[in-house]
């Protein structure tokens, strides 16, 4: 739930490719309702890259514990092959100096 969309939003104004964010399954997270409250800020950000006309899909949000680490490998190298399909980020050149 501490995921503040400027955290998401920065790093791709910046030209990141995409944005991963990874949280607790839930019902199993330490702070209760955090990852809950993490998905809603989420689709809420994601709705405002698409009305920006920003591909929305290069930011995800996977539930990940931290005894999985197979499971981290494997989401990490789909997303790298999804953004690779997808090409570089347009914002890198539209913000470039």
């Amino acid at each position: 739930g501490s995921v503040d969309p400027t955290y998401v939003l920065k790093p791709l104004l910046d030209g990141a490719d995409g944005v991963l964010i990874g949280g607790c399954h839930p019902g199993d997270c330490h702070y209760q309702s955090g990852n809950y409250k993490a998905r809603r800020r989420i689709i809420a950000l994601k709705e405002i890259l698409r009305n920006a006309g920003f591909d929305e899909n290069r930011v995800w949000l996977r539930w990940i514990s931290a005894s999985e680490g197979q499971r981290f490998a494997d989401t990490v190298t789909q997303m790298t092959q999804a953004l690779k399909e997808k090409g570089p980020n347009p914002m890198r050149q539209k913000w470039a100096v």
